[in-house]
């Protein structure tokens, strides 16, 4: 096996035809001149490649993954939906240097991003978890291009191209049942759209280059896809050849239409309660089972929803906001606001403390949701509101502001399903199974995502997937006018006190007697009635 795997993924429009003009593949290189269709890059480098590897050998399993704001479609087989930001996940063995790790993710990762030690991770059932808000990859792409000893220039540009990519991930894994990808570093690219321009040249020794243009031929919603198109090794082949397979990703879109959108009702206040409005045919996904119609004798297909699936929201909360974990159970014992069963709240929980002294990023939230009751009419319109209650911490005073104002990824919505169907499933080619809300669920699990639509959600801000939220707080300029304020009326609340404690004290006559004690008859006599 090459020491080098690189690999070049386009997913063109079925009524893509490759002409000369389009295409034109020579020994060592193959030129694409506007190639419409979505794209994604691979490469694969062993370990021996690597000129820093003492981060990467104290992990057992390690994942960073770069998402952009933007709403992109994610086209089949890249149907993967993970919030926007900055996700690292890892697994770290025994003797693991938590201070160094974090040193190593701002100089190779991002600069920007709040991390001091493992205080700064939440821990999760697979390990620890940390997410960043900050989108920029121009540092991991560059710890990337630096740690090949032995990379060629071409490799350097290809990673260049990915500073624009909507998604860029970076992962290691000791422990993968994959051989192909055990033990080696894996950096990923994807773009859902462009029209490609550009020229993949043959490497160099133990350096393979691959590329495939494929359409999707057949789609089952329930079971395998089939692709087909061509491919080639640059610097092997001289031709395109031609290729046919089918394949069963783990990660889907739902067939029927659905679409939701998050907000935070008005007003917002300190207890902001999140709203995310589900529209559409809101069913699990289907199954299609022949039936034999008693008077005809051609078939009628009707559709069937497996009862292995569940409709589950996965939540990603900055450190500005929180979830009461009791709160949230409550809601769950009695079925209200939708939310069926707390899978899991991982994280900062803490009720109290305000947001400068949080030491963790946020937390994470994954929960079961009640679906609307199954249309027996397949793609009927339906609709369904879940509704969170949440909490802001309090804010580090301003000047001129008397709001913070925040941006919070959208939640994740999708169908977990199980089942004879899913238990089938064969590993594809393109799948990124790695740590995330994926490894929550057990490993035969298939996901099928929901559409976000932020057209309805934020008519202004059409491009980004975020929800703002405006949190009170106080500004500073009001300070002189609060502290004396605060003062004399702490004071006089004090003197209240005091003058009422001593009317007490005079109509008493003194020091009370204790609870209990009984009088002196001495001196009742003789502080009785005078008599003449």
């Amino acid at each position: 096996m090459a020491s080098i795997r690189q690999r070049h993924t386009f997913i063109v429009h079925s009524q893509f035809r490759d002409s000369a003009d389009t295409l034109s593949l020579t020994k060592d290189k193959l030129t694409l001149n506007g190639v419409p269709g979505t794209r994604q890059d691979r490469i694969i480098v062993t370990a021996d490649h690597l000129k820093e590897k003492d981060i990467l050998q104290a992990v057992d399993n390690i994942r960073i993954e770069v998402v952009s704001r933007e709403n992109v479609a994610h086209i089949a087989p890249f149907n993967r939906q993970l919030a926007w930001g900055t996700h690292i996940n890892v697994v770290p063995t025994e003797a693991f240097d938590w201070t160094g790790f974090c040193k190593w993710i701002q100089s190779s990762v991002n600069s920007e991003i709040a991390c001091v030690g493992q205080e700064s991770f939440i821990e999760v059932p697979y390990g620890y978890y940390l997410h960043s808000m900050y989108t920029d990859s121009s540092r991991l792409l560059s710890y990337i291009q630096n740690n090949y000893a032995d990379a060629e220039q071409d490799i350097a540009h290809e990673l260049e191209e990915a500073s624009a990519a909507n998604y860029l991930s970076v992962s290691l894994n000791k422990t993968s049942a994959d051989k192909r990808i055990a033990g080696r570093l894996v950096a990923e690219a994807y773009w859902y759209y462009g029209l490609w321009t550009k020229t993949i040249r043959a490497g160099g020794p133990n350096h393979r280059v691959e590329v495939g243009l494929l359409g999707k031929i057949a789609d089952d919603p329930q079971g395998e896809l089939t692709y087909g198109g061509i491919l080639a090794v640059i610097g092997e082949n001289e031709q395109f050849v031609p290729t046919l397979f089918d394949f069963s990703p783990r990660h889907r879109s739902v067939f029927q239409p659905a679409v939701y959108y998050p907000d935070f009702r008005i007003p917002y206040g300190l207890h902001p309660k999140h709203l995310t409005t589900v529209l559409g045919d809101i069913s699990p996904p289907r199954t299609n089972t022949t039936l034999l119609k008693a008077s005809e004798e051609n078939e009628t297909k009707v559709s069937e929803a497996p009862s292995s699936c569940g409709l589950y929201g996965y939540y990603i909360l900055p450190n500005f906001i929180f979830v009461d974990k009791y709160q949230i159970s409550d809601l769950a014992d009695a079925q209200r606001g939708s939310v069926k069963r707390v899978v899991g709240i991982w994280g900062e929980t803490d009720l109290e403390i305000p947001v400068w002294m949080v030491d963790k990023w946020g937390s994470a939230m994954l929960l079961e949701l009640v679906p609307p009751a199954q249309s027996l009419v397949p793609g009927e319109m339906q609709k369904l509101d879940i509704e969170i209650p949440m909490h802001s911490r309090y804010e580090v005073p301003r000047w001129n502001t008397t709001v913070a104002t925040h941006d919070m990824p959208w939640p994740i919505m999708f169908w977990a399903c199980n089942g004879s169907v899913e238990a089938e499933m064969t590993t594809s080619p393109f799948d990124s199974n790695g740590l995330g809300h994926e490894y929550l669920f057990d490993a035969g699990t298939m996901f099928y995502y929901l559409h976000p639509n932020q057209t309805i959600s934020n008519p202004v801000n059409k491009t980004y997937l975020v929800t703002n939220l405006n949190i009170p707080l106080v500004p500073l300029e009001s300070y002189k006018y609060v502290q004396p304020w605060t003062v004399s009326v702490i004071l006089l609340g004090c003197m209240w006190i005091f003058y009422k404690a001593f009317l007490g004290f005079r109509r008493d006559g003194g020091i009370r007697k204790a609870a209990g004690e009984r009088p002196d008859k001495d001196k009742m006599e003789k502080k009785g009635p005078k008599t003449e």
